[in-house]
């Protein structure tokens, strides 16, 4: 599963802080483009494959300031 976050919108610092929060439930790479940080999930824990994506994506909102 791939994530693109804008960075006009997204910070690297917040999406960094959700790999450290959700680091025990799936394995993260974090790469970066020109427009987008990329979070690419793998080995996602079968418990929550199917609520990581919209749950991680909240919690990086949440780490905006």
């Amino acid at each position: 599963m791939t994530l693109k976050f804008d960075k006009k919108i997204y910070k690297l610092k917040a999406i960094k802080l959700a790999i450290q929060a959700y680091q025990e439930l799936a394995d993260f790479n974090l790469s970066q483009e020109k427009k987008y940080i990329q979070v690419e999930l793998k080995n996602i824990d079968q418990d929550v494959k199917d609520i990581i994506k919209d749950e991680f994506c909240n919690y990086v909102l949440s780490q905006i300031r």
